[in-house]
C-alpha cells in the first residue's frame, strides 16, 4: 500500500522491436540519385516533385503529402522501393522507409492491380517473372 504523498515510480516506455528483427530477403536497396525539384514517376500518385529526403532509415526522396490528420514527405514509390515492396515483408518495408504498413498495403495494391489480398499475391508473383518490369525496376 502506497504511502500518502509518496511516488509512483515512472512507467517505462514502451520496447519497440529490436532493428535487427526486419532482415532484408532481396536487399539492398539504394535510392535513385535526384535533386530537389526534380520530376520522378510514383508507382501510386503518378508524377511528383521531388521535396526533400526522407528521415526514415532509409533516406529515399519524398514528395509533400498530406491526406487526413498526417502531413509530411512520403516515400515515392520508384526503383528500388518497389522491388522491396514487391520482394519484402510489408513490416520490413513500413520499418526502414518510415511508413505505415497501411500505406504499403496500399502500394501492393496499386502495383499489383488488384483489390484483395488473393489477388496482390498472385499479381505480383506474375509481375515479377515478367522481363520488362524486372528490367525497369533493377531486378537482377
Amino acid at each position: 500500500m502506497a504511502r500518502k504523498g509518496a511516488k509512483t515510480p515512472a512507467k517505462k516506455p514502451k520496447t519497440y522491436p529490436s532493428p535487427l528483427q526486419f532482415n532484408f530477403r532481396a536487399g539492398p536497396y539504394s535510392p535513385p540519385v535526384v535533386n530537389a525539384g526534380a520530376i520522378l514517376h510514383d508507382e501510386y500518385l503518378g508524377d511528383v516533385r521531388v521535396d526533400g529526403m526522407t528521415d526514415a532509415p532509409i533516406p529515399w526522396p519524398g514528395c509533400t503529402y498530406s491526406r487526413g490528420r498526417h502531413a509530411g514527405l512520403m516515400p515515392i514509390l520508384t526503383g528500388g522501393l518497389v522491388r522491396a515492396v514487391c520482394e519484402e515483408e510489408e513490416l520490413v518495408v513500413a520499418h526502414y522507409w518510415g511508413v505505415t504498413r497501411h500505406i504499403v498495403n496500399q502500394w501492393k495494391c496499386a502495383l499489383a492491380g488488384a483489390t484483395n489480398s488473393n489477388e496482390v499475391f498472385l499479381n505480383l508473383g506474375l509481375k515479377r517473372k515478367d522481363p520488362a518490369f524486372r528490367k525497369k525496376f533493377g531486378y537482377k
